[in-house]
């Protein structure tokens, strides 16, 4: 017979840990440089809580084998063997397999697709398949003549014994029930713009740290981070108490931890693919990423700079300060790059700073942030705006490269009549507003102060902009907070979590509901939304079901202010028209076209990344692409040497 995986379904625990070791082992040991590119030749099919895990069962007379028009498959060393090079894509294969467990992969090259099956690693310097090596339960093991008569005579013996099957999936799983942070009462945080979640203490970290079974050190919840970041060693290091070597390889993935651990949506992330999160529930990650950095800052550990890295002579602008240029700034100055910012806000941060209220996101760590970039040589240079204090051109000519981590501040309309009302705001002049207040600058013309005491206010939007300022306006006094979505409640972009804040701190929900015309008094004043209500029909595009209005539901919403929360899309970059910088049809900065690096534009010195590029995402997608540039425009330098962070153990990538 032939060799095979076989699967005990009793011991499976779903952490899908054989899928990433496929993957990884197939990629030279390292992650996929994407999702679209993560192809594991091992499939985990999960039901509720019981899992199989399924892959090629090497068939004796194998219909794969037969059914082959140009001899791609093969029988050698008891098992099947595909030629990727013979392979002509014609799917026989796919057809034939009784299993399922070929599939059509890209291959890369003028969209050929080629079949993809299981080689039970045979190349592996372990002399295992990787997905045998790496799983946590111990649930597949490769079989032979011999594996299988040992199985044979186990179960016999156990049928006339009586006994049961150890079962170590139990084990693995009996954790107790997770433990997050804790948050303010709404009835007392609804009065300030300070953080509502508590830092975790030492005592409640270590506790929640042990909780992670630790499935493997690249496991599905580094891979589905962006950043994929160290999570099991981290979560581990932290149960040690080992708080500074934890904070030192944080760092080496990420340039904002403490930052991320507070913003990032980690329920559909790193938390979300956590094996326990159908059981007791996902490990804390985002408190625990939170309470390192901040632990290790308090004990006065520094992140800087690696002493051996020598001050180089080529400098690099980066336009604007937020996490894609932050993050790329990072990169470049721990490799001795001199690194100077421009933005046109009198902070750091961007929109980390202007954009995220003060409840969410405290603004001093973002103060100690600039600290810290600027004891790394990182010049700021602030309020400064390109093509209004310094023409882009002259960037072009003082520095070796450019890197543009400029976001998208164009915000969506609904496309209505008088939009530009009095008393109709844009989400994000509102929220800079009400962010410049609380940190104590003065009023800025470009985002006047809007009053809201006293005043019916109702948002337009689901996303997690529309709850910022759903909340914000709920401590800035507004009588009554409404906020009006065209879906239901299920189909909201935003976080849940936010959703649940909004609702305990007093904000009404409209769900069903689609604008129609602004309602206005004789002065030209908002005085209400006409809404219509709607069913949900059809997906879309998309893949979202399309609100479809119900004819004579029309209704009017009173309201002295109508907030426009609806995103953010590509501004106009004047200044970039002369240099080669290339769009697409909807204004996004073309990049990595003909030849040229991932990040790099159609001019070699002016790289980009973040919202400007793949449109308005997390903090975290901007942060890897201002880091991914930076690595881009060191290989332009002529520098791909890994990076070394202080005092780390393993090299950047």
């Amino acid at each position: 017979m032939n060799k095979f995986i076989a699967v005990d379904a009793q011991e499976c625990i779903g952490c899908h840990v054989c899928e990433i070791a496929c993957a990884v082992a197939h990629n030279r040991q390292s992650w996929p440089e994407s999702i679209a590119a993560f192809h594991p030749r091992i499939e985990v099919i999960s039901h509720q809580q019981n899992h199989v895990t399924v892959t090629c069962h090497h068939c004796n007379n194998a219909p794969c084998v037969t059914s082959c028009p140009v001899g791609a498959l093969t029988y050698r060393n008891e098992q099947v063997h595909l030629n990727e090079a013979r392979c002509i894509g014609c799917k026989n294969c796919v057809l034939a397999c009784p299993f399922g467990t070929i599939e059509m992969v890209n291959a890369g090259q003028d969209a050929i697709w080629l079949a993809q099956k299981c080689d039970l690693c045979e190349q592996s310097e372990s002399g295992q398949p990787a997905c045998v090596a790496h799983c946590p339960a111990d649930a597949l093991k490769l079989m032979d003549d011999r594996e299988l008569n040992d199985l044979r005579l186990r179960r016999q013996k156990m049928a006339l014994s009586g006994a049961s099957a150890p079962v170590r999936r139990q084990s693995l799983l009996d954790k107790p029930a997770r433990n997050g942070a804790e948050k303010l009462p709404a009835i007392q945080r609804k009065m300030h713009f300070e953080e509502i979640y508590q830092g975790l203490s030492s005592l409640h970290a270590v506790n929640e740290s042990q909780r992670c079974i630790h499935c493997a050190q690249k496991a599905r919840c580094n891979w589905t981070c962006p950043l994929h970041n160290a999570i099991p060693e981290l979560l581990r290091l932290v149960a040690e108490g080992k708080i500074i070597e934890a904070a030192e390889l944080s760092h080496q993935s990420s340039s904002l931890p403490e930052i991320c651990g507070r913003v990032c949506p980690q329920e559909r992330l790193c938390e979300g693919a956590c094996t326990l999160k159908p059981h007791s529930g996902a490990v804390a990650i985002g408190n625990i990423e939170r309470y390192i950095t901040d632990t290790a800052l308090a004990q006065g550990w520094w992140p800087k700079v690696s002493p051996d890295i020598a001050t180089r002579k080529e400098r690099v602008a980066v336009i604007g300060a937020g996490p894609a240029g932050l993050g790329c700034a990072d990169i470049l100055a721990r490799r001795g790059i001199q690194v100077d910012v421009y933005d046109r806000y009198p902070e750091i941060g961007g929109l980390l700073t202007f954009g995220i209220p003060p409840f969410k996101l405290d603004k001093q760590l973002l103060a100690m942030r600039r600290e810290i970039f600027n004891s790394m040589g990182i010049e700021f240079h602030l309020n400064c705006e390109i093509g209004r204090d310094i023409a882009f051109s002259e960037l072009l000519s003082s520095y070796q490269a450019v890197f543009l981590g400029v976001g998208t501040y164009d915000l969506m309309r609904a496309g209505l009549e008088h939009e530009d009302s009095p008393g109709v705001v844009q989400a994000l002049p509102l929220l800079t507003a009400s962010a410049r207040r609380v940190m104590n600058l003065a009023d800025d013309a470009a985002t006047p102060w809007i009053e809201l005491a006293g005043k019916h206010v109702v948002v337009l939007g689901g996303g997690d902009t529309a709850m910022d300022c759903l909340r914000t306006a709920i401590r800035l006094e507004a009588a009554s907070v409404t906020c009006a979505y065209r879906r239901d409640e299920a189909s909201m972009p935003g976080s849940k979590k936010e959703v649940v804040n909004a609702r305990e701190e007093g904000v009404e929900f409209l769900f069903n509901a689609q604008p129609q015309f602004i309602e206005r008094n004789d002065n030209g004043a908002v005085t209400g939304i006409g809404l219509i209500r709607t069913l949900l029909g059809e997906p879309g595009s998309d893949g979202r079901r399309r609100p479809q209005p119900v004819v004579g539901s029309e209704f009017v919403l009173p309201a002295d202010v109508l907030v426009m929360a609806f995103g953010f899309q590509p501004h106009a970059m004047p200044w970039l028209e002369t240099h080669q910088v290339t769009f697409d049809k909807y204004g996004l900065i073309e990049t990595g076209k003909a030849g040229r690096l991932s990040t790099q534009t159609q001019h070699p010195k002016i790289f980009a990344g973040g919202d400007a590029v793949h449109g308005a995402d997390l903090v975290v997608t901007a942060m890897v692409a201002g880091r991914q540039a930076a690595r881009d425009i060191l290989v332009m330098l002529g520098d791909s040497s890994p990076i070394q962070c202080s005092h780390s153990q393993e090299p950047l990538r």
